[in-house]
């Protein structure tokens, strides 16, 4: 299975044994900028979009029991979306279909309003307490040349853990933990201690009110 959500507690052989089991209480099949669109929200905060285009499937993990924070996302590709949250700005995993408008590459289509934003940790080191930070350099590389082929939502966060919460996924039975940054999810599959210091490398990840 996908790193991605593997770490999230999706336990399947891969993204279209994922896809087959997503109920379809929330289907849409009149999506912007899709044919198929499938939301499903485990009751462990732990959510999958997934969204068909031409016969071919991809799917969003999203966490929706982080912090509420208002905010903006533009589209910059079909599944990535600028997000702009108080001080940061950075590129995004997004659970909200909308189709890019033509020959725009930030993306002129906006959705505002409260966003939950989180870090799926792909790679990570433990140590001393750390002061909080947030990068997003793929952010930065794409103002400096607004080529969207090159964007991704790959980010690096370092903080000092102040609470971790274990979750268990009832879709494919996966564990996840959730460290609390300064506010900030960040998703690791495994139990840290509170008062840790954590540095790292990850998915940013963007809960919307599209699915409320």
């Amino acid at each position: 299975m996908d790193k991605l959500f593997g770490t999230c507690g999706f336990d399947f052989l891969d993204i279209d044994e994922l896809i087959a089991e997503l109920p379809t209480e929330h289907e849409l099949w009149d999506a912007p900028g899709f044919d198929r669109v499938i939301f499903y929200a485990d009751p462990s905060g732990m959510a999958v979009t997934g969204m068909e285009y031409e016969g071919e499937w991809a799917a969003v993990p999203s966490y929706r029991g982080g912090e509420e924070t208002p905010g903006t996302i533009y589209r910059a590709t079909p599944y990535i979306g600028i997000v702009e949250t108080g001080d940061l700005r950075f590129a995004a995993l997004t659970d909200a279909p909308f189709a890019l408008p033509a020959g725009n590459p930030v993306g002129g289509e906006k959705l505002e309003g409260t966003l939950r934003p989180t870090v799926a940790a792909l790679n990570y080191e433990v140590g001393e307490p750390e002061e909080f930070s947030f990068t997003s350099p793929a952010t930065e590389r794409f103002y400096r040349n607004l080529k969207p082929s090159m964007l991704n939502p790959q980010v690096e966060v370092a903080g000092t853990i102040g609470g971790v919460a274990k979750h268990s996924n009832e879709l494919g039975m996966g564990e996840f933990w959730v460290c609390d940054l300064d506010g900030l999810p960040l998703i690791v599959n495994e139990k840290l201690e509170v008062g840790q210091g954590i540095r790292a490398h990850g998915i940013a990840l963007c809960a919307t009110e599209f699915w409320d």
